[in-house]
């Protein structure tokens, strides 16, 4: 099954899905950066410019596993008409450890105080990089679980009763 999805990939229509999401998660994950930076600036200033390329490097290599697991997941649920079990909840997970961790933690801070809940992130040196390479780490286990998934999906076969006919 995993031969097919991934035949269907390399169609010109999944290539530029495929493309256009990892396009829109990594602005995410650069829009990310700059508000808990203030500004691009801030971040060649503050980081230096090996750490901003390696937090860039990252943020590529994780909206490559984040837009691999939609494209491969939307795949498949157009040949099967059906998600495999569990295939949603290792992406789920990451995009919310994603967003509470390594983003803009006032803003997450203040949401999440909004509706009743303390919550303070750990900050680590180095940009947060930690919570970024924990982040890519949850991303690849997801995308593994997807392959997983797919490439053991069995598919039912819809049976139909034969009508007896009319005497």
């Amino acid at each position: 099954m995993l031969d097919i999805v991934m035949k269907q990939q390399k169609t010109k229509r999944y290539i530029i899905f495929f493309l256009t999401a990892m396009i829109g998660f990594y602005g995410l994950y650069l829009f990310l950066d700059v508000l808990a930076n203030i500004s691009l600036s801030h971040i060649f200033n503050e980081w230096g410019i090996p750490l901003f390329i390696l937090h860039q490097f990252l943020n590529l290599v994780m909206a490559f596993f984040a837009a691999s697991m939609i494209s491969l997941s939307h795949i498949n649920m157009k040949l099967n008409r059906r998600e495999p079990k569990g295939s949603t909840s290792i992406p789920f997970l990451s995009f919310i450890f994603g967003l509470l961790t390594f983003g803009c933690a006032p803003c997450v801070i203040a949401f999440f105080s909004a509706i009743g809940i303390a919550f303070t992130p750990i900050i680590f040196p180095y940009g947060n990089l930690l919570w970024k390479v924990i982040l890519l780490v949850l991303l690849a286990g997801g995308w593994l679980w997807i392959l997983y998934s797919i490439q053991h999906n069995t598919c039912n076969v819809q049976y139909s009763q034969k009508k007896k006919p009319i005497d």
